[in-house]
């Protein structure tokens, strides 16, 4: 009867030991679990930084652009006035030649 309540203790100790194990391991799980979800916070968050910056960065970009191509536009223009006051008669006649091609073309087609 004696080795019954040694074996008895024993389980229960043992019991005890494994009980505590598994706590431990279960905090251990949750501890990690967390960290993953700030660390999945985290880079989300710089993720969505990266494509802030990029999209700004493009829209400017995409601006810049736009202005210089007016501005060449605008430019062109007025080369083109300039060239005409410079030369009315050479520019009259290129554009009575223009015209008399399209319209020939026009018939054709």
């Amino acid at each position: 009867m004696h080795e019954t309540t040694k074996d008895g203790k024993a389980h229960a100790v043992k019991g005890h030991h494994v009980a505590n194990e598994e706590s431990h391991i279960i905090h251990d799980v949750r501890d990690a679990a967390h960290r993953f979800k700030d660390d999945a916070h985290d880079a989300a968050a710089a993720i969505k930084a990266d494509v802030e910056n990029a999209a700004r960065r493009t829209g400017r970009q995409a601006r810049e652009m736009a202005d210089s191509a007016g501005q060449n536009v605008t430019d062109a223009g007025e080369a083109i006035l300039l060239k005409i006051r410079n030369k009315p008669v050479q520019s009259v006649a290129i554009a009575l030649g223009v015209g008399l091609l399209a319209g020939i073309f026009c018939r054709r087609g």
